[in-house]
């Protein structure tokens, strides 16, 4: 994959625009890491925690709640990246702006993306985090299907690294990113 023309794409169709934040009582941010590992681009994700009140044992990106303190949704995605995997990110390196989702919860997730110039050194929160997840992201991408899972009623995309299942909220980022990549 052309780093630079992927770089490019997310530019062009995601520009990061400093936006008030909406008053919504579940807002959140997640923050996309890509990074260049040999001739592929990988992506970082997470598993979090069993004992988490919400989304428990799922894969997902770094990322959390809004707090007033925050001051704009990117804030907030920097500050988790931070609190979960110990990874500062310059918000010179964030490059994109990705579509919200909603999550079956009711959160409202703004996704941004970060570019690294390699893989960044982490340290997992063992509070929020379980496992952190170094995955390719084109075999990842890849794997894309039609989920008719939980809830049976949805017809949901979903993913699969290893043994785990990407859905939700962070299927439906991939699968922007997805869309990106097969413009290249």
């Amino acid at each position: 994959m052309n780093l630079s023309l992927l770089t490019n794409t997310l530019l062009e169709q995601y520009p990061v625009i400093p936006q008030p934040v909406e008053d919504h009582p579940q807002n959140a941010a997640v923050l996309v890491i890509l990074y260049p590992v040999g001739t592929q681009v990988n992506v970082l994700l997470i598993k979090r925690a069993a004992h988490l009140r919400s989304h428990a044992g799922e894969i997902s990106f770094p990322g959390g709640m809004y707090e007033t303190e925050d001051h704009s949704l990117l804030t907030t995605s920097l500050r988790e990246t931070r609190e979960e995997v110990h990874i500062e990110i310059a918000e010179s390196q964030v490059i994109a702006c990705l579509p919200q989702v909603m999550t079956l919860t009711g959160f409202q997730v703004t996704p941004y993306l970060a570019l690294l110039e390699g893989r960044p050194p982490y340290e997992k929160n063992p509070e929020e985090v379980e496992a952190v997840l170094d995955v390719p992201l084109v075999p990842l991408l890849a794997t894309h299907h039609r989920d008719v899972g939980y809830p049976p009623a949805k017809n949901m995309v979903a993913y699969w690294y290893q043994q785990n299942r990407v859905w939700g909220a962070t299927a439906k980022i991939l699968h922007h990113i997805g869309q990106a990549v097969r413009l290249l």
